[in-house]
């Protein structure tokens, strides 16, 4: 795949600061698509678009809050007023809070349910009207192999994944008749600073990381690029007739 493969494409990547949504950003604009990344921490993403534009690409910096509806749709008016339209939304953004149910706390549910299924919500009805008339318009949302399964003390996490797998069925179903394509892609345990922090809470964060790379036949952790790659692959024209799916990218672990 050449750097003309998104040539003049718009690609909107939520939760790009760091972790899968970086690479993932990081892997359009290699392809030559223009890149707007999205993410509360402007510090971050204004040194993507750095990034990015070193190596040649096209970037810019868009900070909001993709769980607040008034942020998520000045976002939007900006970038209609700056790209126009918009090829592809990947929503990446998500948090992982992990504990018992029966301890869980209101507060901590209802901040995994707003960052992780509610950004969805939005920002997938908020690029549609930047979409019409697209063709080949696409949103990959970020599901995980909890969406399948789960694990103590995850069941809050899993709950919030699983409905963002119902979220990317229930857009596919409704905007196919408009040509737009809606899929997921579901990581097992990935490489990225959210792991990091997972660990560093663990009493043995060298035990941690072996006991999950165990999980998966593979033997290793995902890394984000390879992500990534799962995520432009159903964005692509080589997914012209794939909607309402979900490609995991977990290293055998749900076999």
């Amino acid at each position: 795949m050449s750097r003309r493969d998104e040539a003049l494409r718009t690609v909107v990547v939520t939760g790009a600061g760091s972790g899968i949504g970086r690479a993932t950003a990081l892997c359009f604009a290699g392809r030559g698509a223009r890149v707007v990344a999205m993410d509360v921490d402007a510090r971050a993403v204004a040194v993507l678009v750095a990034d990015i534009a070193a190596r040649g690409g096209v970037a810019e910096a868009v900070s909001a809050d993709v769980a607040d509806a008034a942020s998520v749709g000045a976002a939007f008016s900006r970038i209609a007023a700056t790209c126009g339209a918009v090829d592809t939304l990947v929503n990446n953004v998500g948090i992982e809070i992990a504990g018992p149910l029966i301890d869980f706390s209101l507060d901590d549910y209802e901040r995994l349910f707003s960052v992780n299924v509610r950004s969805v919500f939005l920002c997938s009805r908020a690029v549609l009207p930047l979409m019409t008339g697209t063709d080949g318009a696409s949103i990959v949302n970020l599901a995980s192999v909890a969406s399948f399964r789960t694990w103590p003390g995850d069941g809050i996490y899993s709950a919030t994944k699983a409905a963002v797998l119902s979220l990317t069925r229930a857009f596919a179903a409704e905007l196919a008749p408009s040509g737009i394509r809606v899929n997921a892609v579901a990581p097992a345990v990935v490489d990225t600073p959210m792991t990091d922090r997972a660990l560093a809470c663990e009493a043995d964060a060298v035990e941690g990381r072996r006991r999950r790379e165990r999980l998966h036949p593979l033997g290793r952790l995902a890394r984000p690029e390879e992500v990534a790659d799962a995520v432009y692959f159903l964005a692509s024209k080589y997914a012209s007739f794939t909607t309402g799916a979900c490609l995991t990218v977990d290293g055998g672990l749900l076999t």
